[in-house]
């Protein structure tokens, strides 16, 4: 390997010990003849590994661990609004790893939006216009109207109102 890889891999992988045994054995013995990337070596491990090992645990103040208790309560409440229900239930579909299901699920939902929106929102069957006629026609009737029968049937009026009572 060259001294190029050797150096990504001594910064990422090799301190961590997530390497292959065969990657591992082949940055051992290029350790052993390049004085540079084992200075390297020295120096990421100075400035990386040493510091945290030596690190104790940080408490933070009571005060501040008690707001933070707070916060991680307030978000377990379960939200108000039926928005923020929907919101916290397409999370998950909306965050999912791999990207092909996420594309269909925003696909899937673009169509869906497209379907209801162009949805005849003012179709009505024939029968209930025609209802509605009759309904309004009767109506005027019994309001007095007999404009609508065209001088026929002089004294429906009266007969509507007896049959009325």
């Amino acid at each position: 390997m060259e001294c190029k890889k050797i150096r990504e891999k001594l910064m990422t992988d090799y301190l961590d010990n997530e390497l292959e045994p065969q990657q591992g054995i082949e940055i051992d013995r290029h350790l052993e003849a390049c004085a540079d990337c084992r200075e390297l070596l020295e120096t990421v491990r100075e400035s990386t590994v040493i510091p945290f090992k030596e690190a104790r645990e940080v408490q933070p103040d009571p005060v501040v661990w008690q707001r933070i208790q707070q916060r991680i309560l307030a978000e377990k409440e379960p939200l108000a609004g039926w928005i923020d229900q929907v919101r916290d239930f397409l999370r998950p579909l909306l965050v999912m790893p791999r990207p092909v299901f996420r594309a269909a699920f925003v696909t899937a939902l673009i169509l869906m939006i497209v379907v209801f929106a162009k949805w005849p929102s003012d179709y009505s069957h024939p029968a209930y216009s025609y209802i509605g006629e009759q309904m309004n026609f009767l109506g005027e009737l019994r309001a007095g109207n007999t404009e609508l029968l065209g001088g026929e049937l002089n004294g429906y009026d009266q007969a509507l109102d007896a049959a009325g009572k």
